[in-house]
C-alpha cells in the first residue's frame, strides 16, 4: 500500500539518507532530474521502487524541506503519467496522487521496480549508455557498463572474464598451478566431478578456456586464474597485489621516506595465499587462555576469517579492465584493502542474501575451494566475526564515481577502558548506541547514519534519532548535505578526545600504543605515535557570499540563474584559488544542489586536472575540499555556449 504524502514528508525530514524518496520542486513542469530518478527507481535491483514527492524545496544550509506546493496539480499528475508512458524505452505505469499539506497541494508518484526481463529502463532520447540510471544511496547515478550488465542480468551479456584472450596460448598456462588447484579442490570437495578431468578439461570446466575456430583459447578468467607469471606480465602488467606497510595511521607522502611494500604478481589463487600470509604474519597478536585449559592460544588483532573474506572479495569482485593494482595497506591501527571497481549492489544491500558478482566464474572457483562465503553472505559473516571479537565492524566504501571499493578492518575493540572513562567524564547519560557513535566519531573522524546502523543494528530512523540527540546535547555537529551528512565531535566530547592524551584528568591509556593493536618498535616493526591529531572540519566556518573578496562577489553575481558551463567553471576555479572549499560550501555559494554540482562540474574538473583534492588518497574524507591547480581546464565545444540548468 502506498504511503500517504504526509508520511512521506515526515520520513524525508526524519532521516539523513532516504534512498526510496526523492523530493522535487517542479513548480510548473517535470525537469530532467525527475526523469533520471524515475529510471533509477525502476532499475535499482532489490529496492522495490521509490517515491517522487513534488512541491518541496530544500534549504541547502539546514537540509530542511519547505512545502512550496504545486500550482496546477492536475496538470502535473497528467504530465507524470504521459512522460512515464512515452519517454522511456518501456512504458511505465506509476501510481500518482495528490494531497494537501499546510494548505498547499503536493503530488506524489510511486515508481515500481521493473521486472528483471524489462530492465534496463532508460530515457529513449539519451540512449542506453547515457539515459540509464541506478539509485545509489539518495542519488541517481548514470550506469556504467558493469551496471548495465547487472541490469541485463549476467546471463544475457558476456562478462569481461569470459572474453577470449587471443594473444594467449594454452601452453602458457602454468601446469603446476592447475595441478595445485586440482589438489586443493579435492581436499575441499573429494566428490567433485572434476577429479578425473585432464588439465585442459579442468580449465574449460571452470570457464578458463573455450574452443574458437577449431582451437582451444584461454579466456580472461583462465589467464588470471592459471596464467604463468610471464604470461601475466606480458598481457596484464597491471595485475598486482601491493602489500604496503605505512608507519602511523595516515597516508602522508614523504619524498624522504619509502614505505615497505611487496608486489605480488602471481595468478589469483597463489596471489591470494601470499597476500593472506603476509597480512596474517604482520598482524599484532595477543594470547588467551580458554576456560579449563592450561594451553595458551594466539589471537590476531583481526579474525583470520575476516582477513580471508576481505581479500577474496577484492580478488573476485575487482574490475580487471582497470589498469590498477589491488592495494592492501597496513597502517598501525587498521588494514585497508582497496580494489578497482565499485560494488554492483548498493551499500544498503550489503550483507543481505544474494550476490551480483562482477566475475562469477572467478568467484565460483574461490567458493568451490571453500575460501569464500556462498550466496553473497561474506560481508555479513565479516560483521559477525568482528562483533564476536568485540571489534569495530568492518567499514565498506563503494564509490561509483571513482570506480573503486575499500574495506577497512580496524584493530580497535568497541570500547576500551580509556574510552569508557572518556565517556563517563562527559557527565551525560547516554544510550549504548550514542556511546558507540561518539567513540567511532573520535577514532575515525566522523560517524554517519549508515555507519551507526552497521555498528548497532538500528534502523535508519532510530540511528537518525540517536545522532540528532547527540547534536542536541552539543557533543557532535552535522556536516555535509542530505544523502552525504556526517557528524564530527564537538563541545566537551571533542575537547577531551583522545582519552589517552595528557593532561585531561583521565588516567590515560593503560598500556600505551601496543594495547591499541599498534606494533612495538622493539619488534622491528612499525613504531607509531597514536596521539597524532585527527583531522577535523570543526574549524571551517559557515560561508556566504558576503565573506568573499569583492571581485569574486561580482563574478558570482554575473553568473545569473542559468549560468553557462564555461563561466561557471571559471568561477569555481577562482573560488578554489582563493582558498580550498568543500563541495557543500561551493554549493551554497553557487546556489546549486551539491549532487548536481559534483556530478556536472567538480568530477569533470578533477578528471581534467583543473581541481585537486586536499585529501587525494581519501576521496570520501569528511574534511575533503578542492583547490585550483595550475592545470588549465580545456574548453568543451559542445557545452560552452549552452545554458546549464543546475537547480
Amino acid at each position: 500500500m502506498a504511503l500517504k504524502i504526509q508520511e512521506l514528508l515526515e520520513r524525508l525530514r526524519e532521516v539523513d539518507e532516504c534512498p526510496e524518496i526523492e523530493a522535487k520542486r517542479a513548480a510548473t513542469e517535470l525537469g530532467r532530474s525527475a526523469l533520471d530518478t524515475i529510471s533509477a527507481f525502476a532499475n535499482e535491483p532489490g529496492m522495490g521502487g521509490g517515491y517522487l514527492l513534488f512541491g518541496l524545496e530544500e534549504d541547502l544550509a539546514t537540509g530542511h524541506y519547505e512545502v512550496t506546493g504545486i500550482a496546477d496539480p492536475k496538470k502535473l499528475e497528467q504530465e507524470i503519467a504521459t512522460v512515464c508512458a512515452t519517454v522511456f524505452n518501456r512504458a511505465l505505469r506509476p501510481k500518482v496522487w495528490v494531497d494537501r499539506v499546510d494548505g498547499r497541494a503536493l503530488v506524489a508518484a510511486f515508481v515500481a521496480e521493473a521486472s528483471p526481463h524489462e530492465k534496463p529502463i532508460y530515457i529513449k532520447k539519451s540512449g542506453l549508455h547515457h539515459g540509464t540510471f541506478r539509485r545509489v544511496g539518495s542519488t541517481d547515478q548514470r550506469c556504467t557498463e558493469e551496471d548495465l550488465r547487472v541490469l541485463f542480468r549476467a546471463g544475457d551479456t558476456t562478462a569481461y572474464e569470459d572474453t577470449l584472450a587471443f594473444d594467449a596460448r594454452m601452453d602458457e598456462l602454468d601446469a603446476a598451478i592447475i595441478a595445485s588447484y586440482r589438489r586443493q579442490l579435492l581436499d575441499a570437495n573429494p566428490a567433485t566431478e572434476l577429479r578425473d578431468a585432464s588439465p585442459f578439461e579442468l580449465v574449460q570446466a571452470v570457464g578458463g578456456a573455450r574452443h574458437e575456430a577449431g582451437r582451444l583459447v584461454p579466456t580472461v578468467a583462465g589467464v588470471f586464474l592459471f596464467g604463468s607469471r610471464l604470461l601475466l606480465r606480458r598481457l596484464v602488467p597491471q595485475h598486482r597485489v601491493d602489500y604496503i606497510r605505512v608507519p602511523g595511521t595516515q597516508w602522508v607522502p614523504d619524498s624522504q621516506r619509502r614505505y615497505d611494500s611487496v608486489e605480488i604478481r602471481d595468478p589469483l589463487l597463489t596471489a591470494f595465499r601470499r597476500a593472506y600470509q603476509a597480512v596474517i604474519d604482520d598482524l599484532p597478536r595477543s594470547f588467551v587462555l580458554d576456560p579449563g585449559s592450561p594451553e595458551r592460544r594466539d589471537q590476531t588483532a583481526v579474525p583470520e576469517t575476516v582477513v580471508r573474506e576481505a581479500l577474496v572479495n577484492a580478488l573476485t569482485h575487482r574490475d580487471y579492465r582497470i589498469a590498477s593494482a589491488i592495494q592492501v595497506i597496513r597502517y598501525a591501527d587498521r588494514i585497508e584493502i582497496r580494489n578497482p571497481g565499485h560494488s554492483l549492489v548498493s551499500t544498503e544491500q550489503f550483507g543481505q542474501p544474494g550476490s551480483y558478482p562482477r566475475n562469477p566464474r572467478i568467484a565460483d572457483v574461490f567458493r568451490e575451494m571453500r575460501l569464500a562465503e556462498n550466496k553473497g553472505t561474506g560481508i555479513e559473516a565479516m560483521r559477525r566475526a568482528m562483533k564476536r571479537a568485540d571489534l569495530v565492524p568492518p567499514v565498506f566504501d563503494s564509490d561509483a564515481r571513482q570506480d573503486r571499493f575499500v574495506a577497512i578492518l580496524w584493530f580497535h575493540s568497541l570500547l576500551d577502558d580509556a574510552e569508557r572513562g572518556w565517556l563517563d567524564s562527559l557527565g551525560i547519560e547516554l544510550t549504548a548506541g550514542q556511546r558507540q557513535a561518539l567513540v567511532v566519531a573520535g577514532r575515525t573522524g566522523f560517524i554517519n547514519n549508515s555507519g551507526l546502523r552497521d555498528l548497532t543494528g538500528l534502523d535508519p530512523l532510530q540511528a537518525r534519532r540517536e545522532l540528532h540527540r547527540l547534536r542536541e546535547l552539543g557533543l557532535v555537529v552535522m556536516r555535509g548535505e542530505r544523502g552525504g551528512a556526517y557528524y564530527v565531535l564537538a563541545g566537551s566530547a571533542g575537547a577531551k578526545w583522545p582519552p589517552w592524551k595528557a593532561p585531561d584528568g583521565l588516567a590515560g591509556h593503560p598500556g600505551g600504543v601496543a594495547d591499541r593493536g599498534e606494533l612495538r618498535p622493539d619488534r622491528g616493526e612499525l613504531g607509531v605515535d597514536s596521539r597524532e591529531p585527527k583531522p577535523t572540519v570543526d574549524a571551517v566556518p559557515a560561508l556566504d557570499r558576503s565573506m568573499l573578496p569583492s571581485g569574486l562577489q561580482d563574478e558570482l553575481a554575473k553568473l545569473g540563474r542559468r549560468p553557462r558551463q564555461g563561466p561557471l567553471r571559471a568561477v569555481i576555479l577562482w573560488l578554489c584559488a582563493w582558498r580550498p572549499l568543500r563541495a557543500a560550501e561551493l554549493a551554497v555559494l553557487l546556489q546549486i544542489r551539491p549532487d548536481k554540482l559534483t556530478e556536472r562540474h567538480l568530477a569533470p574538473m578533477l578528471a581534467a586536472g583543473a581541481l585537486v583534492r586536499t585529501h587525494p588518497d581519501h576521496p570520501t574524507h569528511p574534511a575533503q575540499a578542492y583547490r585550483a591547480s595550475q592545470a588549465e581546464l580545456p574548453a568543451d565545444e559542445h557545452d560552452e555556449d549552452r545554458g546549464v540548468d543546475d537547480d
